[in-house]
């Protein structure tokens, strides 16, 4: 089983939302076996996917049915486990987690036979639950909402304390970087400045794809994704500006497709000999 942790150092920074579209999406279109799991208390992602009327397996304390999940034959499985419901991984009862990386380890290792892949969602840095899954994931995937902190955030995640950069040196040297993956909001502030900035000191770290407009590529989100995945109903808009929303919701729906297939191709090139569009976070400018 792959892991991927979805992680950041701000709220608001898509992060659940990202989770949640990425299990749909390797579910759906390659019919993986996926297990998320939220480590945030509370949890978003079992709501969230209920939400799009996705037939998911919810919270509880013992793992899903994993019999269900023994066959990729079947078109793959998503199954969601919330950690506040698991005894072992309530931080309430650990507030030092100082049994919380053995706890998530042996859950890890239990479900790994049954999924093709697990996607975790842990709170924002430097929360140590956070830090237990960076020191437990194959890899990580930082999205960056964008607004004028961004340029820190990404400095934090892969520099800071508990950044990337340290976890692999000090406890989790297999862990591989995927990137960063700007998030928009939708019509597109592509071109304020603070956006051109974080081009220029951030562009090493951004997931090159040529696919994209600006070279790299980026998830659009707020109301034209939600739309695309069938969550919010259209309001009633004068004559003429319904076709204009369609047009925009079409073509927020391709960039959130586009952005999915290139997170997927660097997904399964985990574990493989030459590793492709995985990098080691030496160094941050920012």
């Amino acid at each position: 089983m792959k892991s991927l942790l979805i992680i950041s150092a701000e709220g608001n920074s898509g992060r659940t939302m990202l989770t949640c579209l990425f299990a749909r999406h390797l579910h759906r279109i390659n019919h993986w076996r996926v297990l998320v799991l939220d480590l945030a208390e509370p949890p978003c992602c079992a709501q969230m996917l209920a939400g799009c009327g996705l037939d998911t397996t919810g919270s509880g304390n013992r793992a899903p049915d994993l019999h269900e999940c023994a066959s990729p034959l079947t078109g793959g499985c998503l199954r969601v486990l919330s950690a506040d419901a698991i005894d072992a991984l309530r931080a309430r009862d650990d507030p030092a987690c100082t049994r919380y990386y053995a706890n998530l380890r042996h859950l890890l290792s239990v479900v790994a036979p049954w999924f093709d892949v697990c996607l975790i969602d842990a709170p924002i840095l430097p929360d140590l639950r956070a830090v237990c899954a960076e020191a437990l994931a194959d890899a990580v995937l930082s999205p960056l909402a964008m607004s004028p902190d961004c340029i820190g955030c990404a400095s934090e995640v892969i520099n800071g304390t508990y950044g990337i950069r340290n976890v692999r040196a000090r406890l989790n040297p297999a862990l591989r970087f995927a990137g960063l993956l700007p998030v928009v909001d939708v019509p597109s502030s592509m071109e304020e400045a603070w956006v051109k900035v974080m081009e220029t000191t951030l562009r090493e770290w951004l997931i090159v794809d040529r696919a994209f407009p600006h070279g790299y590529a980026w998830l659009p989100r707020m109301w034209s994704v939600m739309r695309s995945v069938g969550r919010v109903e259209k309001r009633p808009a004068p004559h003429g500006y319904v076709a204009a929303q369609d047009v925009g919701v079409a073509e927020a729906s391709r960039t959130v497709t586009a952005c999915l297939n290139v997170l997927t191709r660097r997904l399964a090139a985990i574990g493989k000999d030459a590793v492709h569009g995985f990098r080691d976070a030496e160094v941050c400018d920012a």
